[in-house]
């Protein structure tokens, strides 16, 4: 959907509008890594007040699109296809150890924590609710972190999942990307079940790896669908 569209969708809040033109406009590279926002500038530019747009923008930081700078507002985080790649390689490295810790260690309430989620991932499937995919993920991944009793190993691993949030964010809506994440985390859930000396590193970096081919794979699809756009003449307005 262009921004002019977004910001005429008279069903979502003003600060929803004001998110989802700039969360777009930041995956498909429209608005490029390293531009500095400025939350007045905006909100003069578009004629409305400076609170939805401080909402916004506050928002898309807390997904870690945007890099918020004292006093000067924010900077758009770069999203640029090796930068992906590396993240991604970082947290299969890393998360590889922590799942063959926490098959050592994971409680049976922890187990049951894990398949009532893949429980209710099922149902976000069949419903078509993929929103909920990003709550359910995280959650998932949380539980294994925690079940390696190592407060390093635990951190390390939160900070590299949320560094990759964003870019889940940007493509968990795609019903393939979605059906995908939840088949990965069944076979870790399988894995774990059999307990140490599985295959549950194995599970886990396929899951990552197929992460980040449709990762790359939507993204590049968000953006051809943003260009086609931009031929079309159906170019956004400037606010």
């Amino acid at each position: 959907m262009e921004r002019m569209n977004v910001l005429a969708d008279k069903a979502l809040p003003l600060r929803e509008k004001i998110y989802t033109a700039f969360h777009r406009d930041i995956i498909t590279g429209k608005i490029p890594g390293g531009t500095q926002l400025m939350e007045t500038a905006i909100a003069s530019s578009m004629g409305v007040s400076r609170t939805p747009v401080r909402e916004a923008l506050q928002k898309l930081a807390s997904e870690g699109f945007l890099h918020p700078i004292p006093r000067a507002g924010y900077m758009v985080e770069d999203m640029s296809d090796d930068d992906i790649r590396d993240l991604f390689t970082a947290r299969e490295e890393i998360e590889k150890v922590a799942v063959r810790w926490a098959a050592a260690k994971i409680t049976q309430a922890e187990l049951d924590r894990l398949e009532a989620n893949l429980y209710e991932t099922d149902e976000v499937l069949k419903k078509g609710t993929f929103e909920r995919m990003i709550d359910l993920d995280k959650d998932f991944h949380h539980v294994l972190y925690r079940a390696t009793r190592s407060k390093t190993l635990f951190q390390i691993s939160q900070n590299l999942s949320e560094r990759t949030l964003k870019f889940r964010i940007a493509c968990i809506h795609f019903p393939e990307v979605a059906r995908r994440a939840g088949e990965g985390h069944s076979r870790i859930y399988q894995e774990l079940r059999k307990g140490p000396g599985g295959g549950v590193e194995t599970a886990v970096e396929t899951h990552l790896k197929e992460t980040l081919e449709d990762i790359l794979a939507s993204l590049r699809r968000i953006r051809e669908e943003a260009f086609m756009a931009g031929e079309a003449g159906t170019k956004p307005s400037p606010f």
